[in-house]
């Protein structure tokens, strides 16, 4: 009976020593103890905009917040003018990057906002604002010593919530594509 006393102690003892040393490998150079596979993440939030809208009469502002592992929330307001066509937007933003490494390289995501688009239509212009929904596609590069300038572009599209009769009187379709391109600072 004792020794099998002795045998249990003796495996304490070893599952105790082995994830005492396990443990001790599994940290960083600053002692902070590294969880799985996990990256670390320097940066978790970044604002930025279209550098065309100094110049041009289209471009874009937004800022990105990290919620989760690869989970970013954020917001954006844009403008364009095209052929006289206005298009003002505000949008929640939802994006999910698969390497699990906020703010960087491929993401996918959701948008949720308002639009105001204004038109001349028989030579008077006319406005709707509705709310919007649509799909992401971008990719952010993160640069320079510190890696903290992002240069980001995407794709998107965006479906208006209005009634048919409501976008006829303005000529808006029901979809419209969305182009991004950002330079921004991380932090």
């Amino acid at each position: 009976m004792k020794m099998g006393r002795f045998r249990w102690l003796a495996m304490i003892v070893g599952v105790a020593s082995a994830t005492r040393v396990a443990g001790a490998q599994a940290t960083t150079g600053q002692g902070a103890p590294r969880q799985g596979t996990l990256i670390p993440i320097p940066y978790r939030t970044f604002v930025a905009l279209d550098p065309s809208l100094v110049v041009f009469d289209f471009g874009s502002v937004e800022v990105e917040n990290a919620v989760a592992p690869g989970l970013t929330v954020g917001g954006a307001g844009s403008l364009a003018v095209v052929n006289g066509k206005r298009y003002t937007s505000g949008d929640f933003t939802l994006r999910y990057y698969p390497g699990e490494v906020v703010l960087q390289g491929l993401s996918f995501g959701l948008s949720a906002g308002v639009l105001r688009y204004s038109a001349l239509v028989s030579a008077e212009r006319k406005a709707i604002i509705a709310p919007t929904v649509g799909l992401l596609a971008d990719y952010n590069w993160m640069i320079g010593p510190s890696k903290r300038f992002v240069v980001g572009g995407g794709v998107g599209v965006k479906r208006v919530l209005a009634s048919a009769g409501a976008r006829h009187n303005v000529s808006l379709s029901s979809v419209y594509p969305t182009a991004r391109f950002v330079v921004g600072y991380a932090f």
